[in-house]
């Protein structure tokens, strides 16, 4: 989801700077504390108040949240720190947390990471005594699972009391997944004796990359620190030289979470690994399954990686499993990603017509926007734009009388393709305003006259479109050249990043071949033409349809310091006079209005909504429960409930999957050319992305039969509507009405 830019040559002053050495606070580990690295802390708070489009200083990062957040990101579920340790430690090093910073100086990091370790440890070690003992699971008590919104415990004894309970639903865990007692209490065992390994494997630098991100993230959710290791995994994922799974996966109350599938790679071609699945156990061929709950998350993408045709075994909760305890185990064979697949793919359609012939029409999935940015480095000449282009002429070939483009899990990419991909659908004209931290606004331009298609065009969205797609949606809906459909808003992310490698901002003999790390920060939002931000709104459906995801919490919005939307003054250009086909009809509101009023009477008859509204009210249940009962027969009950459900549910998608219109897929003249460079994720490296090496383009897969697609049948069906407007009353206003100009708000 990331449109970024990387800074390298901006050179900065050496201050005198003074060697920390070895800091040893109070009782608890020394940190090697280099001069390096306080370097790096003072480059960041030089590139923060410099650089980040907030144009904010540090002071107002408000140093008694910043150290608070600081320890919610190593207690993220409050149940080791006790409130008296944020009073004490707030108390000692707020007032002087800003001159600190800039100096360089994280004595507040190591001395709360010092509170923070001595906590954990003394928890194993009652763990470990308390497994001891029996365990009652015939009571009436519950266990809240997430404990991010609760106060930090207020005493020893409720927290041991908490942990009582919290022991108890780990034990249940594996009780309900048919370990007897004695094996849950040893598989608990060695989770927390793996958590004590994985504390003291945390070195000066993981405590420094912890506390800087802290700090990046109070000016906003995009930025981070990226210590040197962190780095290196940055550059590996945007080159796409990894043999993997080919999936984003990201950290979450411990679980090690599918944030996002790379379009192509082994899980989204296998199709059983979906976003939100947690992992639980990681296995590789012949060996038994390590349990990964609590563990580091680069570890596991270490496991989860390897050699090309090997096959690693992932044990998952499903995303829609109402109780925790459902588990999956998913075999992948790690391999490099199909180009063919990440590319865009097209498929032509043919729509049942009441006494006529059917209508065809033509769906075009577009995953990314990817494009050749260095052809003298042997890059290929493919792009977005060149597809898209070639697939519309083919379907035109075929007779289409509509088109579906189809950026629902469109991330972003390229912005320049964003544009010129406009541009296939509109004459000219402005497509988005990019606005600096200094206030310097850039204005994007399609240029090209030709336009490729104009006919119907339906532009289908989810929560999941992001950066780029949100300006190639945001621009038609502004044109008012396409109708757009799907979730009630994309993404809302508006804004870019750059990278800042700090080892090239200073003297290159300053660091002495010490690895140092990076600062990604943002520095600038997006704007479309009129002037209106897609930043944490995103772009609104014209037609929306009913969606689980609108019960996650995936959009910008969600994030915790997400930079506000907001509003510039719009393009200062009058539309030229239009030359469009005498068969296109630019869409009014009226008309929009009817084509919704049509879908909304569907979404009440039709089955196939039923089936959605029942599978969303089971998730959004899901999603609402927080807490979970410690009776071991109620949570029997529960799960044999749970997988009633599920099976239910199987059985009617089986069913609805049989009637579907029929189509055949498009293949490009080129299936062997490569995207050279391709942005898929948010964030790849602070989600340690696992990605696939574009080496070789194959062909894209057969045809492995209908799929309940919902939102895309109905998108199907809209465009029907569209197409066949004889009976609504507003065509002839619609065809006549005037085109947009710079006064539209």
């Amino acid at each position: 989801m990331a449109l970024m830019r990387k800074f390298s040559s901006i050179r900065l002053p050496v201050a005198a700077l003074l060697l920390l050495g070895m800091c040893s606070l109070g009782h608890g580990r020394e940190f090697d504390y280099t001069e390096a690295m306080k370097k790096e802390t003072q480059t960041v708070v030089f590139l923060l108040e410099n650089y980040h489009y907030s144009q904010k200083f540090i002071h107002n990062s408000h140093p008694s949240e910043l150290l608070h957040n600081f320890m919610e990101d190593l207690d993220y579920n409050h149940v080791f720190f006790l409130q008296e340790d944020q009073d004490e430690l707030v108390a000692k090093h707020a007032g002087r947390l800003e001159r600190n910073l800039r100096r360089g100086d994280l004595q507040a990091a190591f001395s709360i990471f010092n509170r923070y370790e001595q906590r954990v440890m003394d928890r194993i070690e009652w763990v470990g005594n308390r497994l001891e003992g029996a365990f009652d699971f015939d009571t009436e008590a519950e266990y809240v699972v997430d404990r991010g919104e609760y106060p930090w415990l207020g005493s020893q004894e409720e927290a041991d009391e908490l942990w009582e309970s919290r022991l108890k639903y780990e034990l249940l865990f594996d009780l309900l997944n048919e370990e007897d007692e004695e094996e849950a209490v040893n598989t608990v065992r060695r989770r927390y004796k793996r958590l004590a390994k994985n504390l003291e494997d945390l070195e000066t630098v993981d405590v420094q990359e912890i506390f800087l991100t802290t700090l990046t993230q109070m000016f906003d959710p995009h930025s981070t620190f990226l210590s040197s290791d962190t780095l290196e995994d940055f550059s590996i994922s945007m080159s796409l030289s990894l043999v993997g799974i080919g999936a984003i996966l990201t950290q979450e109350d411990g679980f090690c979470t599918i944030r996002e599938l790379i379009p192509g790679g082994p899980a989204d071609l296998d199709g059983r690994l979906r976003p939100n699945d947690r992992i639980v156990e990681v296995a590789q061929t012949g060996e038994e399954p390590v349990d990964v709950i609590d563990m580091k998350l680069r570890k596991i993408v270490k496991m989860i990686r390897g050699e090309k045709n090997t096959t690693v075994y992932l044990t998952v909760i499903p995303a829609d499993a109402v109780d925790p305890s459902i588990r999956e185990t998913i075999d992948l064979v790690r391999d490099e990603v199909k180009i063919a697949a990440q590319r865009a793919t097209a498929s032509l359609y043919q729509l049942p017509v009441m006494n006529g012939d059917p209508l065809s029409v033509g769906v075009i999935n577009l995953p990314s926007f990817y494009g050749d940015i260095s052809l003298e480095e042997g890059g290929s000449a493919t792009s977005t734009t060149q597809d898209v282009e070639e697939l519309i002429g083919i379907l035109q070939e075929e007779g289409i009388s509509g088109l579906v483009l189809d950026l629902r899990d469109n991330g972003g990419g390229l912005l320049t393709e964003a544009i010129d991909l406009t541009g296939l659908f509109i004459k000219t004209g402005p497509v988005v305003q990019v606005r600096n931290n200094r206030g310097f606004i850039r204005r994007d331009w399609d240029r090209n006259a030709k336009i490729s298609y104009q006919g119907p065009l339906v532009v289908l969205i989810s929560r999941y479109s992001a950066s780029a797609s949100e300006i190639v949606a945001g621009a038609l809906q502004y044109y008012d050249r396409a109708l757009i459909v799907g979730d009630n808003s994309t993404h809302g992310k508006g804004t870019v990043q750059a990278v800042f490698e700090i080892d090239r901002l200073a003297s290159p003999s300053f660091f002495k071949d010490q690895p140092t790390g990076a600062a990604k920060l943002t520095i600038q939002k997006f704007y479309l033409p009129n002037g209106i931000s897609t930043q944490n709104k995103g772009v609104i459906s014209d037609v929306p349809l009913p969606s689980h995801r609108e019960f996650l919490p995936i959009g910008e919005a969600d994030l915790d310091k997400a930079m506000g939307w907001d509003k510039i003054n719009p393009v200062n250009w009058a539309y030229p006079e239009a030359e469009w086909s005498e068969d296109f009809r630019p869409i009014d509101e009226n008309f929009k209005s009817q084509l919704r009023t049509l879908s909304e009477a569907r979404q009440i008859e039709l089955e196939e909504f039923s089936f959605l509204q029942k599978s969303i009210s089971v998730f959004k249940e899901r999603q609402e429960t927080k807490a979970f009962s410690l009776n071991l027969e109620k949570r029997l009950e529960l799960k044999q409930s749970d997988k009633l459900i599920r099976e239910e549910l199987e059985a009617r998608e089986d069913e609805l999957e049989k009637t579907f219109f029929p189509s055949e897929k498009i293949v490009l003249s080129d299936p062997q050319a490569a995207p050279a460079t391709t942005f898929v994720g948010e964030d790849p490296l602070s989600a340690d992305q696992v990605n696939v090496d574009p080496a070789e383009g194959t062909p894209p897969e057969e045809d492995e039969g209908p799929v309940l697609d919902i939102h895309l049948r109905e998108s199907l069906r809209i465009l029907s509507d569209w197409i066949d407007a004889s009976h609504l009353k507003s065509v002839d206003t619609a065809a006549k009405r005037p085109l947009p100009n710079n006064s539209r708000g």
